[in-house]
């Protein structure tokens, strides 16, 4: 009998089967498949409980993220998984999950600092899990060193608990590249079984206040270690955090407690800027602002002592605009360089806006000053309607749905413009409920990596390993060997394309047959026509010259992952079938994009209930056939044809 019904709104259905095995461990229960639901779409009971898994955003009849905007929300984007309780023809959001297994250093540290507060504005609890102690490789892929987040981004999570009451936490994990030494020195604060806990909590109903405790005290305790750890004295430190998180007025203690902790980001050398844009970066660099609690971020705060210096040198620097500031309440500067050096939206800075908001509340004023190289139709589109490009691109929604005032001075922008904004930010504080409808889907390139993932994971009982999947928003962690059932070594921080040519597969399968490996290397999209001319080649010279370097991670079925730290790693003899895999369209398409790719084999998949699997291969490849034999077994909704 079924007493709870969840759904799983994942970006992709790697994040939902994520989500799934969270809740799997939160319940203390196996997740069994139910044999009836459709491939594209994976249904599964944990106990009585029914948990449905939707890969891919706003395309099941539900868009998650225009209803959070209609609840105060501030983006438009959506977090790599929510988790809702379906009861009766209602659907009522649980919580969020983000994960992060690549390296949360530099700016991809707050890259997710603007769903983070979304998601606390609309009252979800956001639990972010980031991994620790990852390494960074060289062009060699040789290990140069860890790799840490300013201490300021999981602060941020603390302080916007904080202030709008909600649970909205970084939960850290240990990265698979992690040394023996860096565990220990971090297990203090490891809090997977604390989340674990607060999930089942969250999805039973009960009060989790006592394990959400011990999760902010866990952050605070990593916020401590980091800033501890770092080379120079260029943050805050040790009980300065506790006093900062538990001040009223947070620009007032950074001004009043941190007189040596002065402002000196250094600017961006890769990307073309202004005169202007140097002059003024250069005054305001002059005045020793505060910073928000480090010194090399690009967000700064104007002493009060220089702010009429500061109106007036905007006047004399823009004379044609008309600059003025409310001065009832300390400025805020967001440096925002926006655009790589051809005009491309950086997709980092669109958390900058929201890391400053998440620190500094409405103590202080934003000004946004963007200065990057964006295309002219970007400024064009910005003077007739911002508005509207807010609604469209997710850099400017993070910065006029956050800052009071916004000043562009780009070099490939001939005005200057200055732009003022009268916010609307106040937090929800209902839950988000909305009405359940069946899904429908609009099939994609979700439903391709759906079902091969479907098909081939899971399966160690029949020597078929899953070793890497990375369906569309996939995090490329890595792609894993297996040297026998026990044994898995990972090579992570990879690369799209290799030094020698070869592209990244969007899926790598293993099976370990007598002596010797053969390896599924699959590339997945929508349409035959996307496939990339020569691809199977490509393909295989990917992994060839991966396997030619030593991998980054090993853990056993006695030990966690640990940094590898051998010398050589021998793979056993293999070899690699190359395959294109997307929505079928006809036979004769099916012959035509294997030639052109140089393919050894076309997985074609045409929808529906059941969904039909068209298999093309070259002649000495059978092995896929009697492959696809044994995992069919498992799947209901598949059949699968041999042309």
């Amino acid at each position: 009998m079924i007493n709870k019904h969840l759904r799983i709104h994942g970006d992709n259905i790697i994040e939902c089967e994520r989500s799934l095995s969270l809740l799997s461990a939160a319940f203390r229960k196996v997740p069994k498949l139910i044999a009836s639901s459709p491939v594209w779409m994976p249904q599964y009971l944990l106990g009585t409980m029914q948990v449905d898994l939707l890969a891919g955003h706003g395309r099941w009849g539900i868009d998650i993220s225009d209803i959070l905007s209609a609840n105060g929300g501030i983006l438009r984007e959506y977090a790599d998984s929510y988790i809702s309780e379906v009861n009766d023809t209602t659907e009522t959001i649980l919580f969020a999950l983000e994960y992060c297994s690549a390296l949360p250093a530099g700016n991809n540290a707050w890259q997710r600092n603007g769903r983070a507060l979304s998601s606390a504005l609309v009252g979800i609890p956001y639990l972010y899990l980031a991994e620790i102690g990852g390494v960074e490789l060289d062009e060699n892929r040789e290990v140069k060193a860890p790799r840490f987040p300013n201490p300021v981004v999981p602060f941020s999570y603390l302080m916007t608990s904080r202030r709008l009451s909600s649970f909205c936490m970084p939960i850290y994990t240990a990265h698979p590249s992690i040394t023996e030494a860096l565990f220990q020195k971090y297990s203090n604060v490891f809090g997977l079984n604390d989340c674990l806990q607060l999930i089942a909590a969250i999805v039973k109903g009960e009060d989790y206040s006592s394990v959400a405790n011990i999760l902010r005290q866990k952050a605070l305790n990593m916020v401590k270690l980091l800033a501890n750890d770092r080379q120079h004295e260029d943050t805050l430190r040790g009980e300065d955090w506790s006093h900062l998180l538990e001040s009223e007025d947070s620009v007032r203690w950074l001004q009043n407690n941190t007189p040596n902790l002065i402002w000196a980001k250094k600017t961006a050398t890769k990307v073309n800027v202004t005169p202007t844009f140097r002059r003024l970066f250069a005054e305001v660099l002059s005045y020793n602002c505060s910073t928000i609690g480090a010194k090399d971020l690009p967000i700064c705060i104007i002493p009060q002592s220089k702010r009429s210096r500061f109106d007036l040198f905007l006047k004399r620097l823009y004379p044609p605009i008309n600059i003025t500031f409310d001065k009832s309440k300390p400025l805020a500067i967001v440096w925002i360089t926006g655009f790589k050096p051809r005009g491309d939206d950086s997709r980092p800075d669109r958390g900058l806006t929201p890391l400053a908001k998440m620190m500094l509340g409405n103590d202080s004023q934003l000004l946004a000053i963007i200065s990057g190289p964006a295309k002219p139709y970007t400024w064009l589109e910005f003077k007739e309607s911002p508005e509207i490009l807010a609604n469209e691109n997710g850099l400017w929604q993070s910065v006029l749905n956050l800052c009071n005032y916004v000043l562009i001075d780009s070099c490939t922008c001939n005005e200057k413009f200055f732009y003022q904004i009268e916010l609307e930010t106040s937090p929800n504080c209902e839950v988000i409920s909305f009405q359940y409808t069946k899904p429908f889907v609009s099939f994609s390139e979700h439903d391709t990596d759906t079902i091969i993932h479907q098909l081939f994971s899971h399966k160690k009982h029949l020597n078929i390993f899953e070793n890497l999947c990375n369906p569309p928003g996939g995090d490329w962690s890595g792609i894993s060997y297996f040297a026998n059932p026990s044994e898995e070594y990972r090579w992570t921080s990879l690369p799209r394309v290799s030094q020698v040519g070869g592209k990244r597969p969007d899926h790598v399968i293993q099976i370990r047959e007598a002596d010797n490996d053969v390896f599924l290397s699959i590339e997945s999209k929508l349409k035959g026509k996307d496939l990339e001319t020569n691809i199977g080649l490509n393909l295989k010279t990917y992994l060839n010259d991966l396997f030619e370097s030593l991998p980054t991670a090993y853990r056993s079925k006695q030990k966690d992952w640990r940094l590898f730290t051998g010398t050589k790693m021998k793979l056993r003899p293999y070899s690699i079938i190359s395959i294109g895999a997307y929505e079928y369209k006809n036979v004769e398409e099916m012959y035509l994009q294997m030639k052109r790719g140089q393919l050894d084999a076309i997985f074609a998949f045409e929808f529906g209930d059941p969904t039909t699997l068209h298999v093309l291969h070259k002649a000495n490849e059978k092995k896929i056939e009697e492959i696809l034999k044994q995992v069919q077994l498992s799947l209901n909704g598949l059949k699968i044809q041999v042309h």
